[in-house]
């Protein structure tokens, strides 16, 4: 099944240049676009500095499993196994789960589960944002629909123990 969903969203060979650029793009630098914005958020606004923090912590947990995850259980890219068309140069390193999904989604997740209402218009641009750089990383042919899946799912579990520890200790400082 994810070899199957994984060619069905892999460009084609006969796949527009235009869209493969645009793709190439998603993938390499769109996710810098949150990172800039809450950037100058926490420059201008202090209520951004905490949600920063949050993030920051929820990255250091997912991006810690992530590479304990990578080191221990290796899982090839679709282009190592020659499977689909690759456009974007890439080492071969394991592919699950993937980085920039777990990146991006964790301030996605971060927004989501501790700013929704605050931040809205925020929280729709990343999700947007994400859905774009996980797409492409698949329609380029370096990553797997699973890998970009579990790197949500690990990002939703850091972001919510952070919010939960969060939350005991802010109690605990009462």
């Amino acid at each position: 099944m994810n070899t199957h969903l994984f060619l069905l969203i892999n460009a084609q060979e006969q796949a527009s240049k235009l869209f493969i650029l645009f793709a190439i793009f998603c993938a390499n630098y769109l996710i810098f676009v949150p990172i800039v914005i809450l950037g100058i958020c926490f420059l201008l606004k202090p209520v951004y500095r905490q949600l920063i923090i949050k993030i920051a912590l929820g990255l250091a947990v997912a991006l810690f499993v992530t590479f304990v995850i990578r080191h221990l259980f290796y899982s090839p890219r679709p282009f190592v196994l020659n499977i689909g068309t690759n456009y974007l140069n890439h080492d071969k390193t394991s592919s699950l789960p993937s980085q920039h999904a777990v990146f991006i989604w964790t301030i996605c997740f971060s927004l989501y589960l501790n700013y929704k209402k605050q931040f809205k218009a925020l929280t729709y641009l990343c999700t947007i944002v994400a859905l774009l750089v996980c797409w492409s990383r698949i329609y380029l042919g370096v990553h797997w629909p699973l890998d970009i899946l579990v790197g949500m799912l690990l990002s939703f579990i850091s972001v919510y123990l952070v919010k939960k520890i969060w939350f005991i200790r802010s109690k605990s400082f009462k």
